[in-house]
């Protein structure tokens, strides 16, 4: 009976792990696919301040509004600064 039981625990533990690790997987996908300041330096914090690429504005990148101009990513302050950035295709000059 408790031979029963343990092995139940470690197939169930086996079991738990394994798909903790297949769901963690894809969500650091989808981070990756949505987060990015562009930099190329990693990922950032959310309480971390950057700088908007259009306007030069700082704010926390945890409100940043994440869009791929191009090839590269870039974090912007609002909407309107991401607009902007993509109609010209880049940073003001």
């Amino acid at each position: 009976m408790i031979l029963k039981i343990i092995i139940y625990a470690a197939i169930f533990y086996a079991i738990f792990y394994a798909l903790k690790g297949i769901f963690g997987s894809i969500q650091r996908q989808v981070s990756e696919e949505e987060g990015g300041d562009g930099s190329g330096g990693g990922e950032v914090a959310d309480d971390e301040m950057i700088v908007c690429p259009e306007c030069e504005t700082y704010f926390p990148s945890g409100i940043g509004i994440p869009r791929r101009v191009g090839r590269e990513r870039h974090r912007f302050c609002g909407e309107e600064c991401a607009g902007e950035f993509s109609v010209r295709g880049g940073p003001p000059e």
